[in-house]
């Protein structure tokens, strides 16, 4: 079967753009190594329309009902390998391989790390680029959020519900929403320091971390909550046009690669959330939708 379109992620990005091409009457897939994406980590998101507060998990759980209740075949593996053919693309995964007259491309971004020493090393011992997974085993703990920005303050607010004594550590400025900064700031057992850590320390498992003002400082836990960038390893036989580490695209969410498209986290979206994502994802089906019309495919 050569499909007319193969979603590659299941995020909301990846979600909304399958609910639109079956309205569009598209054969469409989902493929998807983890369903839900990064959205899994989110402890609370409040600013989805339609829900006052809701986990990030209950929200995809309740997007992919609603894939599911249309049809969408979605399925649940690694994507190796992209090759462009004549027909349109071949996508090859860790279980098959699928073909498809175009693409869109809603893999979102993966962690970024710190890169200094210890951290590789300590990596689940210590440290974590989960706050929802490994949260619960560091109660009554010290421990150290690192990063600036919305996720690190939702990574704040849930390890101090554990009781725990937390610091956000930020390098120059906190970017996180006012409602998230005015909730630590009024958390009893949160604290908001401006430094970098130069190295992480500890024996069998972190202990603690010496800051690039050699201020040491005893933890028992570690979560690296700096940003992220997309994984496009899977594309090394196809070149888009960049900006920085994202695919550029339009404001049809056309990339440079005639027949591919590209929505959310791995684009060069100005403002990297879940609603945005599903935005994206919506007018990147349109536009397929609208390829393979124009060209009669």
């Amino acid at each position: 079967m050569i499909y007319d379109t193969l979603i590659l992620g299941g995020g909301p990005g990846g979600y909304t753009a399958a609910i639109y091409s079956i309205r569009y009457n598209m054969k469409c897939l989902v493929i998807a190594k983890e369903p839900g994406g990064v959205m899994n980590e989110a402890y609370k998101v409040e600013n989805y329309p339609g829900f006052p507060s809701i986990s990030g998990i209950e929200l995809m759980d309740k997007i992919r009902e609603h894939v599911n209740k249309l049809g969408v075949e979605v399925k649940q593996e690694e994507i190796k390998e992209i090759i462009k053919t004549k027909s349109g693309f071949k996508v090859m995964t860790n279980k098959s391989e699928y073909e498809s007259k175009t693409l869109i491309v809603t893999i979102g971004a993966e962690h970024r790390k710190l890169n200094v020493p210890g951290e590789k090393e300590f990596s689940k011992m210590g440290v974590s680029y989960c706050y929802t997974c490994d949260g619960p085993f560091y109660r009554n703990k010290k421990v150290i959020v690192v990063g600036g920005g919305d996720a690190a303050a939702q990574a704040v607010l849930l390890l101090s519900s554990y009781n725990n004594d937390v610091t956000l550590l930020y390098r120059s400025v906190v970017r996180a929403e006012p409602a998230y900064q005015n909730q630590m700031k009024k958390s009893k057992n949160v604290k908001l320091v401006k430094g970098e850590i130069l190295k992480i320390n500890g024996k069998n498992k972190v202990e603690g971390v010496t800051l690039k003002n050699n201020e040491e400082l005893k933890v028992d836990g570690i979560f690296v909550e700096v940003g992220s960038e997309p994984n496009l390893g899977m594309f090394k036989n196809i070149k888009f046009e960049m900006e920085g580490p994202y695919i550029k695209v339009n404001r049809n969410m056309e990339t440079s690669v005639r027949g591919i498209f590209a929505a959310g986290d791995v684009s060069n979206s100005v403002f990297r959330q879940a609603v945005t994502a599903a935005g994206d994802g919506s007018i990147a089906s349109y536009t397929a939708y609208k390829y393979l019309k124009n060209n009669n495919l």
